[in-house]
């Protein structure tokens, strides 16, 4: 299955320093996995898509990069042992990664604290992903000591003018600085927001089309730095 990755730059709020980016399939990925679960291929061409991110990125430049697994991937102890490997082939540490599982993909929070931390232990960082889309599990959160929790645009678009969602997200934001995983909300598409979130002060990450549009040549981002 041949598919190509761009990469959206992720950036802090405060300073406006690059944290990182997040590798996005291009075409759509519930396309490619559908066919690779067709074909029985899912660990395989997961593992592919982890290569390609390390050979146009990782190898690149020094930026943490978010890649996303399914549930089938996240939760295979042989998968991670497979990632780490292939990224120590190319002479990668696996904290140069993110892995990045959707809060959709049911795991219970003892589930998903024993694999946060069979992750963790192979030097990977991991992050909840989507939080806010569906029925959020704030005890899967606190409990399963994700490094990052990505807050789902659903909750983000419109904030400057929502004043439900304001409080809201920052009731999120700092129960998730407290509780030692960093917030990075998604979907910041519209500049007002954008504006608005900056007077916030929050600590916290930020990704969308106001900031930057993913790329499939992240290099002149790096070279920038930072957002204005």
């Amino acid at each position: 299955m041949s598919f190509e990755l761009h990469y959206q730059p992720i950036f802090f709020l405060l300073g406006g320093r690059l944290l990182g980016y997040e590798a996005l399939l291009r075409p759509s990925p519930l396309e490619l996995l559908a066919r690779a679960r067709a074909a029985g291929a899912i660990p395989m061409w997961e593992l592919r898509v982890l290569e390609r991110a390390a050979e146009e990125v990782l190898r690149s430049c020094d930026a943490l990069t978010f890649v996303n697994l399914t549930p089938e991937a996240f939760s295979s102890a042989n998968f991670a042992v497979r990632a780490r490997r292939l990224l120590e082939a190319k002479g990668i540490h696996p904290s140069r990664v993110a892995v990045e599982v959707s809060e959709s993909s049911g795991f219970s929070p003892a589930e998903g604290r024993v694999l946060v931390e069979e992750w963790k232990a192979l030097g990977f960082f991991v992050a909840l992903d989507d939080f806010g889309a569906g029925r959020s599990n704030l005890d899967l959160v606190l409990g399963a000591d994700f490094d990052f929790v990505k807050v789902d645009r659903v909750l983000v678009h419109g904030i400057s003018r929502d004043r439900g969602k304001q409080r809201i997200v920052g009731v999120l934001v700092r129960e998730f600085l407290a509780s030692g995983s960093f917030p990075v909300l998604e979907g910041v598409e519209d500049p007002g927001d954008l504006a608005w979130l900056r007077e916030t002060g929050w600590d916290v990450g930020v990704q969308g089309f106001a900031l930057a549009r993913p790329s499939s040549a992240p290099q002149a981002l790096v070279e920038r730095g930072r957002i204005k």
